[in-house]
């Protein structure tokens, strides 16, 4: 993923989760302010009935206008204005609260509206609960005495935050995600960062290879056409044994800088219009030189002729070259390998089959991984460093072309790429 989808990415999830805080903030502000109005409409009715059936109980009329006054965000004042006897009080009170839904432990007192003197209070909680907790009482005689009553709810915002318990859960595990994908989101980006590091790490270590080796194939080049090292055949011998591994080094180097540059973000492909028939029958025969000298042989069959499409031609040469390789090295025998280009229903199929050791099933869907080699056990008699069917597909996945692969281990492997866009 190139530098700039990662900015975006991470700027568009930074907004995504500020908004969602934000949203989730605004929606349980408003869930409270809810609870609020209908906790106070459930309280104003239940206070409203209490005072009404103390009246009645009284046998007084009620005066309704300013019967209920709100002190402050959980204290109401109710002016009965007639005797109060608490114990009937106190039983109005828990059964109508009850009615209403609502289980807030309440303070209540009683005043005498002459001198707003307290005549009795007391804390109560709901009739479910255990028996009151009294706080204070002062006795009075029965008389014509005139009494309001005010009824506190100290626990008013811890009883409308258990009102809101599911939905402050919900926003718990919506705030619990969005800290895990802010989380993914760093990892991320230190993981970027580690990739960035190692890959410019390669990248050096690969070019400050190239110069040691471009001296010593220089050194060795001289040293191969002396006079006084071709007589003497232990020197040859000796020079022909550094110059072929120098070349081996040098072919692995540039394996490497080939899959740096398809990964770095400005790699992009130069593609042109290219001969698929060409370009196979250019690159396999060097290939086919090399199973000829180990006894085997290269058949071609090409169904479809002068088969254009428009591709990179360096990367594309290095695909078919990676696979030409394969085929002939990873073959026991003389290796016998079938090179097609068909039609597979409306599209283009360049196909390469060998005779060689196969893979097994359960690697088939490893192979096209970075460094990933099938295990051998203690054989390896193949060198390679899991970097070539990587680079196939990248350079495939880049053009579009779909690649396909079937093996049977012991029995060979069939590679193919399909040509979606072809003409011919």
């Amino acid at each position: 993923m190139s530098s700039f989808w990662i900015r975006m990415v991470v700027i568009i999830g930074a907004l995504t989760v500020i908004g969602i805080f934000a949203m989730q903030a605004y929606y349980l502000r408003e869930n409270f302010n809810k609870e609020e109005v209908e906790f106070n409409r459930s309280v104003n009715i239940a206070l409203r009935n209490t005072a009404q059936l103390i009246a009645s109980y009284n046998k007084v009329k009620l005066n309704e206008k300013g019967l209920i006054r709100k002190e402050s965000s959980n204290l109401y004042v109710v002016n009965v204005n007639s005797f109060i006897e608490q114990s009937i009080l106190v039983f109005y009170l828990e059964s109508e609260l009850d009615k209403q839904g609502i289980q807030a432990q309440f303070e209540y007192g009683i005043y005498d509206c002459a001198n707003n003197e307290l005549v009795y209070s007391e804390c109560c909680v709901s009739s479910s609960q255990k028996k009151p907790i009294k706080l204070k009482k002062v006795k009075t005689k029965k008389s014509d005495v005139n009494h309001y009553f005010e009824v506190k709810f100290p626990d008013r915002n811890s009883y409308l935050y258990q009102e809101m318990s599911s939905v402050i859960i919900f926003s718990l595990l919506i705030l619990l995600g969005c800290i895990i994908f802010a989380t993914a989101i760093f990892i991320m980006l230190r993981q970027k960062r580690y990739s960035e590091l190692m890959r410019d790490f390669v990248n050096n270590m690969t070019h400050e290879f190239k110069t040691p080796l471009s001296s010593i194939k220089l050194s060795t080049d001289v040293l191969l056409n002396h006079p006084l090292i071709q007589e003497d055949k232990r020197l040859l011998q000796y020079s022909t044994i550094i110059s072929t591994q120098n070349q081996r080094i040098n072919d692995h180097v540039e394996k490497i800088l080939q899959i740096a540059k398809v990964e770095s973000s400005t790699f992009h492909l130069k593609k042109e219009k290219l001969n698929m028939n060409e370009l196979i029958e250019e690159i396999v025969t060097p290939f086919a030189l090399k199973a000829n000298d180990r006894g085997g042989h290269v058949y071609r069959d090409y169904e479809l002729e002068n088969v254009q499409i428009q591709a990179d031609r360096f990367h594309l040469s290095n695909v078919l070259s990676n696979l030409f390789d394969n085929a002939i090295k990873y073959s026991k025998e003389a290796p016998v390998v079938h090179v097609r280009l068909k039609r597979i229903n409306d599209q283009a199929c360049f196909e390469i089959e060998d005779q060689g050791i196969g893979i097994r099933q359960e690697h088939l869907d490893k192979i096209f991984h970075k460094f990933y080699r099938v295990p051998t056990g203690d054989v390896h008699d193949v060198k390679g460093y899991g970097i070539g069917l990587f680079y196939v597909h990248r350079i495939c996945e880049l053009h579009k072309f779909p690649v396909e692969i079937e093996s049977k281990f012991g029995k060979g492997t069939n590679v193919r790429i399909l040509f979606p866009n072809f003409s011919s």
